[in-house]
């Protein structure tokens, strides 16, 4: 295959060569990208002139590999590959690093951006593939404002990786909220696991969490009341959606009523077989409704922590609600759907 220019608004990716050696050697004088590649350290200009010796033999096995540069003095930023599947030769795996002084400015964003421009169009590519070692939030921010979902956890010698991908026919746009950390809010953990995203709220906000503590099951404590009330409030927002403000007005009306006739039960072993049977038809009626459950959940997930002061503090009211912090955002629960 031909070697080839992408242009982009602030980069171009060039065909990199051994001409680019000593900045290619230059770029990975930084011990950081040892830490999360397999780029080793200390990085010598004899290690990347042999690298860069085997690329014409890339191009002509239908794999790309690119120099990143500014539109504007030409600089090196960093390098980006496109590796054509040995198996499947309309899939390709991205692979780039971005030089550490240029971090923070979307110059892999770009870049990505540029690649899968000349992956669905130039290179024919039906699903371009990605993976980093788990935690390599940099890495993933780039493909994941670019579309890419993640698909996974794999196991690999010394390390575990996350992967990902993108169709050609998938939105080119973020098909997922922002699950890593950001303005002061911790990463959203696994929303295939409930109960981990409730504790993680939980132990955002300093909320009591009697199983992570070890304690007793109990239905006798001062929040019961509070919490059956915001499943009342959910339960009368579902009979509202499904079947109208008349429905959510006589159920808001009854489960008043049935609270007010609250004669101290308390049963604990009826109310845990109760809340796993709610969990259990909730999930069933979102697989009945074509409802991904653990998408929508992540949305809302990363709408919670969201709530969060810049600084990662919690702003409370004086009533203990959590105050919303100037960088919170109401759950995108369309994207999830895929109806955007």
């Amino acid at each position: 295959m031909q070697s080839f220019d992408v242009r982009g608004d602030r980069i171009v990716l060039v065909p990199i060569s051994v001409e680019d050696a000593a900045d290619l050697t230059a770029a990975l004088q930084d011990p950081i990208f040892h830490e999360t590649t397999s780029i080793p350290y200390p990085y010598t200009l004899s290690m990347a002139e042999g690298n860069l010796a085997k690329v014409p033999a890339k191009w002509e096995q239908g794999s790309t590999d690119w120099a990143i540069r500014s539109v504007d003095d030409g600089r090196f930023l960093g390098r980006f590959e496109l590796i054509r599947n040995a198996h499947f030769s309309d899939r390709y795996e991205v692979s780039y690093f971005v030089s550490h002084d240029e971090w923070g400015q979307g110059i892999a964003t770009e870049a990505v951006a540029c690649a899968l421009d000349a992956a669905f169009g130039t290179l024919g590519a039906s699903r371009v593939e990605w993976a980093a070692h788990v935690g390599n939030w940099g890495s993933w921010k780039a493909v994941w404002k670019n579309g890419f979902r993640k698909e996974g956890v794999v196991r690999l010698p010394g390390y575990e990786a996350w992967v990902g991908g993108i169709l050609s026919t998938d939105p080119r746009t973020p098909a997922t909220a922002w699950d890593g950390p950001s303005a002061g809010a911790p990463e959203v953990l696994d929303s295939s696991r409930p109960q981990d995203l409730v504790q993680q709220f939980h132990r955002t906000y300093f909320m009591p969490d009697r199983v992570r503590d070890g304690q007793e099951p109990t239905l006798d404590y001062e929040r019961l009341h509070m919490r059956v009330s915001l499943i009342r409030e959910e339960f009368a927002e579902l009979l509202g959606a499904v079947y109208g403000k008349e429905a959510r007005a006589i159920v808001e009306e009854a489960t008043q009523r049935a609270t007010a006739a609250d004669d101290g039960t308390r049963d604990i072993i009826e109310t845990a077989d109760a809340l796993g049977d709610l969990v259990y038809v909730i999930y069933g009626m979102a697989l009945e409704s074509g409802i991904d459950l653990n998408r929508v959940l992540a949305e809302i997930q990363a709408s919670n922590l969201s709530k969060l002061m810049p600084d990662g503090s919690v702003k409370l009211r004086e009533d203990g609600k959590v105050l919303k912090g100037p960088n919170f955002f109401t759950p995108n629960i369309a994207r999830a759907l895929g109806q955007q």
